[in-house]
């Protein structure tokens, strides 16, 4: 599926990753793209899909500079 399989919440009972789209089971796995995405409007979702993976990026490159990860 181009979106929803790997589901963004807080909870890792019932999500995959975290808001940074970290994995909850694997520190050093993040998903950039549009898995995180649990529905579709009839819009096409590349600049949210953009948008998303840049701001996870940002949140991997501070998290090295802070040699959390």
């Amino acid at each position: 599926h181009e979106l929803g399989g790997t589901k963004m919440g807080s909870d890792p009972a019932t999500s995959v990753l975290n808001s940074n789209c970290q994995a909850h089971e694997v520190s050093n796995l993040f998903v950039a793209d549009g898995g995180p995405f649990v529905s579709q409007a009839d819009k096409n979702p590349t600049w949210t899909i953009m948008a998303l993976a840049w701001r996870t990026c940002d949140h991997i490159s501070q998290a090295m500079r802070r040699r959390e990860i």
